[in-house]
C-alpha cells in the first residue's frame, strides 16, 4: 500500500463513540436502582408507578452502555 492510500484510508475511518465497559452486574442493577428512584422523585408522586419506573431506568442504563 503506498503512503498515499494509507493516509486516504486512515482519514476515511469511522469515529464512533465506543459505550463504556459494562460494570458487574451488581454495580449495573444499583445504578437502574438509583436511575429508577431519581425518575421516581422526578415525578414527585404524579402518574406512573415502581414497575415503570424501573423498566425505565433499565433501558437508559442499558442503552448507557449499548446493551440490547
Amino acid at each position: 500500500m503506498t503512503k498515499k492510500q494509507t493516509i486516504k484510508k486512515a482519514t476515511t475511518a469511522k469515529k464512533t463513540k465506543a459505550a463504556p465497559p459494562a460494570p458487574k452486574l451488581e454495580d449495573f442493577i444499583d445504578e437502574i436502582r438509583a436511575r429508577a428512584n431519581e425518575i421516581y422523585i422526578q415525578r414527585a408522586g404524579g402518574p406512573g408507578d415502581d414497575l415503570s419506573d424501573w423498566l425505565q431506568a433499565e433501558r437508559e442504563i442499558k442503552n448507557k452502555y449499548n446493551i440490547k
